[in-house]
């Protein structure tokens, strides 16, 4: 009876015991492991019966915590029985050297947010590398070795790990997320968070896969995804990522910008904020990204491309403005086209009084606000008052990487043309700014009168990266300002008349309602006394439709005042110029504003307002409605002008 008693003591010891064990050796080998007080065989043991042929040198790897690992074998096969030993990459999965020059690579893989901080190697070597993505190659191996490697929480910094990233949306609603590597600063893998219809998901990601699709996104519905690049010791910046399948805009019947860039990057930028005394915020790295360009008439008809073969050398893509950009809604931003060859975007689409080759550029602007009417009305009250050039434009849809982005305005940007076309100046000539940015330019001048106002001169023609020679431009400017001050019309020498009248003329129908960074463009021919001082032409006009009883604020005389309007004002000779001027045109600018409106199809508009609203959340106010209250407004304006003009 005892000895039965005692067998059965023995037996439950052992199965005790034989359980402990067990347990013990899932608990090592598990990947959620967290002892730190041993170093545990997570492979073979190498004293396993595997029969090795002579020559191979095996490593054994023990961890302190959450260390997983692999051959690094170079896509080569490797034996079964000898998966999870690390071997020579001479012949990956052969025989490496025994001499002494044979190489050991080894893949360890730490569990997400966290990073090795030291490998030990005991055995016969003479160094050990650290080749980035958690690889080590140990050098001139003479024996069989044995690797621990130690690990510790990773530093999560605000820093930008990549060197690019993106997303894109096929046109069956596949999303794709992209990135770049930083090439001096290799990644170990790409951490990747969204939610779709089967719930919350995190993926780690190779980082050299450089994209992965994630899932079919439902028509409509917007989803948010973060990307986060992991270095070595680092975890970078997390980026959040909204985006939204919306290929219905496509059949509405009107112009479609399509923009595809490489690697589904988008264009991004740094935001700044002016110096002390100065005004304005600005934008600064905004850098271009290569881009393939496709635009599509009313009719869904390709009308230009800017390849056919997928090349993504035929144009490119960055965002512009200054105000515009950093305060752009639902990060709408406003960007500028540049094509490798010069093509006129707009002929196909809204047709030209005349088919000059003229028309043709590289340069190109997408407006961000094609959801308003103010484009509309400016260049209508621009056209009325005969301005020598207001910028043709035409209201489109914008696609980019397949995403829906609003309604957009495209648009020739204000540069150096030809004779009625954009500024026509010679090749010595001038198209410059008085720009309250100037401090977020690299090259600028001032004078006399612009020294101690917020307001410097910059260029846009010849390209400021040519730091072109201003000395006589501002030697002229000079003359100007002091005939300015003088009490006679000694002015008249230095400008057109004619151009500073139409375009405060313009303003002033319009109750522009911004002092100093409402785009004041100048020009000068040629650098010649020949020619003089022209200004224009009117650009922007999101101020517009101010005070019924007022006028633009650029004519206030305040402290530091940026312009020269408020001398211009009290010269009896412009004056006479401006009464005559309105006289001839203040009759004739509804008629100009009905014919801008009737050019766009207002109906297709209000459609793809219908998505811009579902998407971003903008305005509802249609076209018809805009038309409809500045006609109402300016009938009010121009009943109180006659008033004080008469």
């Amino acid at each position: 009876m005892m000895n039965k008693k005692i067998f059965i003591i023995i037996a439950i010891i052992l199965v005790m015991l034989f359980s402990l064990v067990a347990c013990d050796r899932d608990n090592n080998v598990s990947s959620d492991s967290t002892n730190t007080d041993t170093d545990t065989d997570i492979f073979y043991d190498t004293d396993t019966d595997i029969e090795k042929e002579q020559g191979y040198f095996v490593a054994t790897v023990s961890q302190n915590k959450n260390i997983a690992a692999s051959p690094y074998t170079d896509n080569a096969s490797v034996p079964e029985e000898l998966q999870g030993i690390y071997y020579s990459a001479d012949a990956p999965g052969g025989k490496p050297k025994n001499d002494g020059t044979g190489k050991i690579y080894l893949t360890l893989k730490p569990s997400p947010n966290i990073c090795i901080t030291k490998v030990v190697v005991n055995g016969e070597y003479s160094s050990i590398e650290n080749l980035g993505r958690d690889l080590y190659c140990i050098h001139d191996v003479k024996s069989d070795l044995t690797v621990s490697a130690y690990t510790s929480n990773m530093i999560a910094v605000q820093r930008k790990l990549f060197a690019d990233y993106g997303y894109g949306i096929s046109n069956d609603g596949k999303l794709t997320v992209t990135w770049v590597e930083n090439p001096n600063q290799p990644l170990r893998y790409v951490e990747l968070s969204y939610t779709d219809k089967d719930g919350a998901h995190t993926e780690f990601i190779d980082a050299k896969e450089g994209k992965r699709q994630l899932f079919d996104m439902i028509e409509g519905e917007i989803y948010k995804v973060s990307i986060r690049a992991v270095g070595e010791k680092r975890l970078g910046k997390q980026y959040e990522i909204e985006c939204c399948y919306m290929n219905e805009p496509k059949t509405v019947k009107f112009p479609r910008i399509e923009i595809t860039t490489e690697n589904l990057v988008w264009p991004e930028c740094d935001f700044v904020s002016s110096p002390e005394d100065c005004w304005g915020a600005g934008i600064t790295n905004a850098f271009y990204e290569q881009c393939i360009m496709t635009l599509y008439n009313e009719n869904n008809e390709v009308v230009y491309s800017s390849s056919e073969n997928e090349d993504y050398n035929g144009a490119k893509l960055k965002i512009r403005g200054n105000t515009s950009a950093k305060y752009a809604s639902h990060s709408r931003f406003p960007y500028k086209l540049k094509l490798d060859k010069s093509f006129d975007l707009l002929r196909p689409i809204i047709g030209r009084k005349d088919n000059s080759e003229g028309y043709a550029d590289r340069d190109w602007v997408l407006l961000n606000y094609g959801n308003d009417g103010y484009r509309i009305c400016g260049d209508a009250i621009s056209d009325a008052v005969g301005t020598e050039w207001s910028p043709d434009y035409c209201y489109v849809s914008l696609y980019l990487n397949g995403e829906f982005r609003g309604i957009y305005v495209l648009s020739e940007a204000v540069e150096e043309g030809n004779e009625g076309w954009r500024v026509n100046v010679d090749k010595d000539g001038y198209v410059f700014e008085c720009d309250a940015y100037w401090w977020n330019e690299d090259y600028y001048f001032s004078t006399p009168l612009t020294k101690n106002t917020p307001m410097y001169y910059t260029f846009k023609y010849p390209d400021p990266d040519e730091k072109p020679d201003y000395t006589y431009l501002k030697e002229y400017i000079t003359k100007f300002e002091e005939a300015l001050q003088r009490d006679d019309d000694s002015y008249l020498d230095y400008i057109d008349l004619d151009t500073f009248v139409k375009w405060l003329l313009v303003s002033d129908y319009l109750c522009i309602n911004d002092g100093g960074g409402c785009n004041l463009f100048l020009y000068k021919r040629n650098s010649t006394d020949d020619t003089k001082l022209c200004m224009g032409p009117n650009w922007d006009f999101d101020s517009y439709m101010g005070n019924i009883e007022g006028l633009s604020t650029i004519r206030l005389r305040w402290d530091g005042a940026p312009f020269y309007y408020q001398y211009l004002i009290e010269k009896p000779s412009f004056q006479k110029r401006y009464i005559e001027l309105f006289n001839e045109t203040r009759d004739n600018l509804i008629s100009f504003v009905d014919d801008a409106f009737a050019s766009i199809d207002k109906e297709a508009h209000s459609q793809l307002l219908e998505f811009s609203i579902a998407r971003f959340g903008t305005s509802k106010t249609t076209l018809q409605t805009r038309r409809d209250r500045f006609v109402n407004y300016l009938t009010q304006h121009l009943a109180w002008m006659k008033t004080q003009f008469n």
